[in-house]
């Protein structure tokens, strides 16, 4: 604010209203209006509010000029100008909306608004027609829509293809080897046509090499690092659904030519040859210029050039007399040179070879039965040649081939390149057997001695005509001897060979070689003994063991390595110190005294047996002690006292682990009193047994007791002493011990006090118990049972019985002083379980019945009994007979069933089992439930017409417990969520009911729901038997009237059907019906209709027609089908493209 005011007119306005301007945009303004007339100017009038001078902002006008610039089945591309007028604010964007045709309604397609002034509109359905219409859109809002000005029918646009190659590669391209073939084309065509490139008629695909770029128009074919296999025809196929079009490009790769071919050296002399060869089968992509002709000796690495610029395929080569020569040839285009073909055998410079001489001394050296054996040498003279060879001939006086008993005559003659010799022939001879009777000798003077580890080779000759076998054996055994891995076995025409290897001394024995034929047979053998240590010694003793010395007996070992034993190696070892040393290495015979022992110390003594081959394995002995063979008994265990009184205790011990060699003559007990220093014996006498009774006690006194035992050697150190045990009266025994109970493994016993204390109050008793047969010498099988607690009660449970014995049972009770004697129990007792019959105890109540509203927890409680407890099982009779959704519990003699939020589905009859071998027993029990209704039953639609429609049903399953007072009747329309009542109380009696007043064209859906007094129950949809009113339109059918297509194509031709009901389609030609084939296919899909035929021919020209019908009306389209000629192609003699026709 300036604070200064300015005239804004400068002459007077007339009119009450004045357009204000020079303002400045964002400032903010005040005005004020003076009055003026011939007499002068008013005083200002009344200041007004402050305003701003912002520019008026709207809405924007609508976009121009909107256009269908493509579209297919799937989508459509439009495209508009900027609004004339922004509305004073700057355009955001652009909403596109679309309607389906027969439908009012316009959905927005885009989410954001769109920037730019085009526009892809996808997610159309193929078949259906849409109008598109554009808003802009500023920060006030939406424009007015511009609607395009046509509809658009969602298809294919059907273009046939189109390829063009690029002016860089049409007809032909030229690269050398190495670099980058690259093929580009353009394809047009819609829709887009699937792209295939080929070489040579075989098809191409994307490797490290190749590349395949598909950017529609844009289509290359790129081929890295290009090689002279590259080459040849290359071949684009663009085809979509319109039909296919192909274009060619001619490739040369230029390399280096290839190989020559059909190399040969002839004509040789001893100062020239001629060289030929033949073109090479790949002249790499361009003629060749010169061939390049190369020679070296065999004795040389280096190539010498004979010639760089031959043209021809063919020259003469200078040579060395008497020198070799190796040559090669490779061919030269302006690329380079390519690889050499070298010849394989080196060419000698000399003159040509003459005839050899004949053989020599050429004679028959042996006659078989179907062979003759011919022998002789080679020429004096071989022609100048070494490369000398023979021919055999035979001449048979009758047969042809060789036949025992028939005569024959042999010819042999000389051949090398420069022909052949004269014959040399036998004398004729008659081809028959020879036999010979077998001899075999083995190369081998007595037996063959081997060190073991060391091999045994055996060899024989083996003579005899036929040629006899051979087969070795070892010993006195059949089996032959087989090749393995230390055994081979090599047998020739006159010798076998045996060959041991790695001998072992098992391998000591006879060896028998067998040869025999026809004529006979012949044996021979050989002794091999396979030298090596001594086992062991057998049956090793110590013996006559006093305090230094023992004796040692053994028996020779079975093996004694194959040669005599020398010595036997004794040692000895202490075995508290685990150290041997040797006694003696010399001993020569199987018994020796062992010395200087230690008397108490423990000894283990081994031996070995010793041969010149080294000692055997040692054999030890057991452990003895050096000293008399006898001693005292160890000290027995603690004695224990078993029973007490006042002035005499029974003293019980048991049998030292040692008697000490001898056997135990008694023993001898003594006793003190506790704290004293002095043992006193009890008894002069060794005692017997392990038993014995001390009388003469001081009352109240206490005594501990020892033992020692005695044999004849002499008495053994005293045990250990006793438990301190007062002398006093022990409490007397229990009584009337009885089985109060019994299971399969466990039995319960109960008992009454005793009738005396002992003067001491009791502290508890001990239960004690042995199976029938369990007691043995020694021990008497009883076992306590209350170890873990001090027993007070008169009652106690023993556990753990096994049902397939017998046991006895006794229970002691025990004060300060001791233990009483034992109460038995009369007669042995078997644990068996006792059996009691299950019982089931209810309520009153629940006897009645149970009522219970629906929602609320279902309770059935029982008390049980049985022995044994018997298994529980609670069911529900009826459609499942099972409780599904109820819990279980039992707790102790209760068993409960608690079904928490209970439905009408739970209502029925109860069932408690109880089952156990002793017996069954069942309790029912009636649950009733109320609640609302359930579902009715066989909801119907009938009588269907415009305006109204009759249902039907029946009264629901689960009336709730209470009668049925009346029913909802509900419709909804199909595209709403809501439902309406049709009548809120139908009569029970008002069945079946109709509904009026609906919608024709409108599909809807009915329910209907129980009532009674609890409230509505389930509804029933209608789904399945939706109704869908709407009037009957006769069919309309929409395709073009003619369709063409080029021979070999596929044509497809597409037909809009519209009407109601929905119409069936049907193809004719002519009168005839159209039937499908693998040629010819007929689809339908909603209200579209297509007809497809692959590979068209001339034939498939003619009049066809679409017949639509549905129950108004049938309806039929003609269409007529032209197919164009094919494309007819001319070689010429060379195969090469001379003319074409259509």
């Amino acid at each position: 604010m300036t604070g200064k005011w300015i005239r804004v007119n400068k002459t007077p306005v007339l009119d009450l209203r004045y357009r204000v301007s020079g303002l400045f945009e964002g400032n903010t303004y005040e005005f004020r209006v003076f009055a003026e007339n011939i007499a002068g100017i008013s005083e200002p009038s009344l200041t007004s509010d402050p305003i701003k001078a912002t520019r008026a902002i709207t809405k924007p006008g609508p976009p121009g000029n909107l256009k269908l610039k493509d579209w297919s089945k799937s989508y459509a591309d439009i495209c508009w100008t900027k609004p004339t007028r922004d509305g004073g604010s700057p355009i955001l964007g652009y909403v596109v909306e679309a309607q389906k045709s027969g439908t009012a309604q316009w959905d927005r397609i885009n989410k954001d608004l769109i920037k730019m002034c085009a526009y892809r509109v996808p997610g159309l359905i193929e078949g259906l027609e849409y109008r598109i219409r554009v808003r802009a859109t500023n920060k006030v809002g939406d424009s007015e829509p511009r609607e395009l000005a046509e509809t658009i029918l969602a298809k294919d646009i059907l273009v046939p293809p189109e390829v063009v190659v690029d002016v860089s590669c049409r007809d032909s391209l030229t690269v050398r080897a190495g670099q980058i073939i690259s093929l580009i084309t353009r394809v047009k065509g819609r829709p887009d046509p699937e792209i295939t490139w080929s070489k040579d008629a075989r098809a191409l695909s994307r490797d490290k090499r190749t590349e395949i770029n598909n950017n529609y128009p844009l289509c290359e074919l790129v081929i890295n690092d290009a090689v002279r296999s590259d080459y040849g025809k290359y071949a684009i196929v663009a085809k979509n659904s319109s039909g296919q079009a192909q274009a060619t490009i001619i490739v040369n790769v230029l390399d280096t030519p290839g190989a020559c071919q059909n190399l040969k050296v002839a004509y040789v002399t001893k100062n020239s040859c001629m060289v030929s060869w033949e073109n090479p089968e790949d002249n790499g992509g361009t003629e060749i210029t010169q061939y390049i002709v190369e020679c070296r000796q065999p004795s040389q690495r280096g190539w010498t050039v004979v010639s760089s610029d031959c043209t021809k395929r063919l020259m003469k080569a200078p040579l060395t007399e008497g020198c070799e020569y190796f040559f090669r040839v490779s061919a030269e285009n302006k690329i380079g040179a390519g690889p050499p073909n070298e010849t394989k055998a080196p060419v000698l410079a000399v003159d040509p070879i003459e005839k050899p001489g004949e053989p020599i001394d050429f004679q028959i050296s042996e006659i078989g039965k179907t062979f003759c054996f011919l022998k002789w040498k080679k020429p004096d003279y071989d022609g100048g040649s070494r490369n000398l060879a023979y021919h055999v001939e035979k001449k048979p006086k009758e047969a042809e081939d060789c036949i025992e008993n028939q005569i024959y005559q042999f010819r042999v003659q000389t051949k090398n390149e420069g022909g052949e010799s004269n014959w040399v022939t036998t004398a004729e001879v008659m081809v028959k057997e020879q036999l010979v009777e077998p001899e075999i000798k083995i190369q081998l003077d007595g037996t063959l001695v081997v060190k073991a580890g060391d091999s045994i080779p055996i060899e024989a000759t083996v003579k005899g005509k036929p040629q006899p076998d051979v087969k070795w054996t070892k010993d006195e055994g059949t089996a032959e001897i087989r090749k393995g891995p230390r055994l081979q076995i090599e047998t020739g025409a006159d010798f076998s060979k045996l060959l041991v290897t790695g001998a072992r001394r098992t391998d000591s024995g006879k060896y028998v070689v067998t040869a025999s034929n026809s004529a006979g047979t012949c044996s021979a053998h050989a002794k091999v003994n396979v030298l090596d240590r001594p086992g062991p010694i057998r049956d090793l003793k110590v013996s006559g063991i006093t305090t230094d010395r023992c004796i040692l007996t053994w028996e020779i070992p079975e093996d004694d390595g194959g040669c005599d034993i020398y010595n036997y190696i004794i040692e000895k070892c202490e075995t508290k110190r685990g150290v041997w040393s040797v006694h003696s290495n010399a001993v020569i015979t199987n018994k020796a005294n062992v010395t200087r022992l230690i008397e108490g110390n423990e000894y283990i003594f081994r031996v070995r047996a010793e041969n010149k081959m080294g000692p055997g394995p040692a054999v030890q002995s057991e452990a003895i002690v050096a000293g008399t063979q006898f001693s005292v008994p160890d000290a027995p265990e603690a004695p224990e006292v078993t029973k007490i009184g006042k002035e005499e205790m029974t003293v019980q011990w048991s049998e030292p682990e040692k008697d000490g060699g001898k056997p135990i003559t008694g023993y001898l007990l003594e006793k003190r009193e506790e704290h004293a220093v002095r043992w006193s014996p009890v008894n002069k006498d060794p005692i017997p047994s392990t038993r014995f009774t001390v009388t003469g006690l001081l009352p109240l006194h206490d005594y501990q007791y020892r033992v020692k035992a005695v044999n004849e050697i002499g008495t053994g150190s005293p045990s250990k002493a006793s438990r301190a045990i007062t002398a006093k009266d022990p409490p007397a025994p229990p009584t009337n011990l009885k089985v109060l109970d019994s299971s399969k493994s466990t039995i319960t016993l109960g008992w009454t006090k005793p009738v005396s204390d002992g003067g001491a109050p009791l502290i508890g008793y001990v239960v004690e118990m042995r199976a029938q047969g369990s007691a043995k010498k020694g021990d008497d099988g009883w076992k306590r049972c209350n170890v873990a607690a001090q027993l007070v009660v008169c009652e106690f449970t023993v556990s753990s019985l096994d049902e397939k014995l017998v046991y006895e049972f006794r229970v002691s009770a025990q004060n300060q002083v001791g233990m009483s004697l034992p109460c038995d129990l009369e007669g042995a007792v078997i644990p068996r379980e006792i059996l009691e019959a299950p019982e089931i105890d209810l309520d009153a109540d629940l006897k009645q019945g149970l009522t219970v509203r629906a929602g609320c927890p279902i309770r059935l409680c029982a008390t049980i009994r049985g022995r044994p407890p018997p298994k529980v099982t609670w069911r529900r009779m009826g459609i499942d007979n099972v409780v599904r959704k109820g819990k279980v519990d039992i707790i102790d003699t209760m068993t409960f069933l608690v079904i928490p939020d209970s439905t009408r589905d739970d209502s029925g009859k109860y069932c408690l089992m109880l089952q156990s071998p002793a017996g069954e027993k069942a309790n029912f029990n009636l649950i009733s439930l109320t609640d609302t209704p359930g579902p009715v039953m066989n909801l119907e639609a009938t009588d269907i017409k415009q305006t109204s429609v009759m249902l039907s049903w029946s009264p629901p399953e689960n009336n709730g417990g209470s009668d049925i007072t009346h029913y909802i009747v509900e419709k909804r329309e199909i595209d709403r969520k809501t439902w309406a009542t049709v009548k809120a109380e139908v009569a029970v009696d008002k069945i079946p009911f109709k509904v009026n007043n609906l919608m024709p064209g409108t599909e809807y859906y009915f329910r209907v729901t129980a009532v009674n007094e609890y409230g509505s129950g389930l509804p029933l949809n209608i789904i399945s038997l939706s109704l869908f009113l709407s009037p009957v339109v006769e069919p309309k059918i929409v395709m073009p009237e003619t369709a063409s297509a080029r021979a070999g194509a596929k044509l497809r031709v597409e037909a809009l059907v519209s009407g109601k009901p929905a119409p069936t389609c049907k193809w004719m030609r002519g009168e005839d019906a159209v039937v499908p084939s693998s040629r010819l296919a007929v689809h339908q899909s909603g209200n579209m209709c297509v007809l497809i035929i692959k590979d068209v021919s001339r034939t498939d020209t003619g009049e066809y027609s679409l017949v639509a019908e549905n129950s108004s009306a049938k309806v039929s389209e003609a269409l007529k089908i032209i197919i164009r000629g094919q494309c007819h192609i001319r070689h010429d003699h060379r195969g090469k493209l001379n003319e074409f026709t259509f």
